[in-house]
């Protein structure tokens, strides 16, 4: 006996307009659950300047035929990482663990890459300012304040201005988030 299923449309949370971002097949409402979903930026926010950004939401709620998500962190896609370093320069990585103003606990994955290759002590320093940046970032906003500034670029920007005084930056991109906690 096949069982009938039902489609539930998936809706954003109010950061971004409650929009609808696709719909699922399901049994039954407490199926879906903790399933999560990823779209891309543009489905939500028409920002095609930023078409590499990919959101990923979690169900959390389901009320009649609407599945209501958060906002669960954020993915580059790896093109644009591959893209963002080239011959010549020198790759750096930030991965951290933070807490917001709001008590979220958050895995912040950046990379950037310096305009040439240099030593390991300009490579160390650069981190450590990329590094206190977020923190200090993080510490004085909330979760979806810090996502919008994430998302948006605008975080990017300030680790550019600020490890430019360092030594000159050639891309950065902050390429993962997720909620740990």
């Amino acid at each position: 006996m096949a069982l009938k299923k039902q489609w539930y449309e998936i809706v954003a949370p109010k950061m971004f307009g409650e929009k609808v971002v696709g719909e699922t097949l399901a049994v039954d409402s407490k199926s879906l659950l903790g399933r999560t979903v990823q779209v891309n930026i543009v489905e939500v926010s028409k920002d095609f300047s930023r078409f590499f950004v990919k959101l990923n939401f979690k169900i959390t709620d389901v009320s009649g035929s609407t599945a209501k998500t958060k906002l669960i962190g954020h993915e580059v896609m790896s093109e644009r990482v591959y893209r963002i370093v080239q011959r010549h320069t020198r790759r750096v990585d930030v991965i951290q663990d933070i807490l917001t103003k709001d008590n979220v606990k958050l895995r912040i994955k950046t990379v950037f890459t310096l305009a040439r290759r240099v030593n390991t002590a300009l490579k160390t320093a650069a981190r450590a300012a990329a590094y206190e940046l977020i923190e200090k970032t993080a510490k004085q906003s909330n979760f979806e304040d810090l996502m919008q500034l994430v998302i948006k670029g605008e975080l990017q920007q300030k680790i550019r201005h600020e490890c430019n005084k360092i030594y000159p930056i050639a891309n950065v991109e902050i390429r993962k988030t997720e909620v740990t906690g």
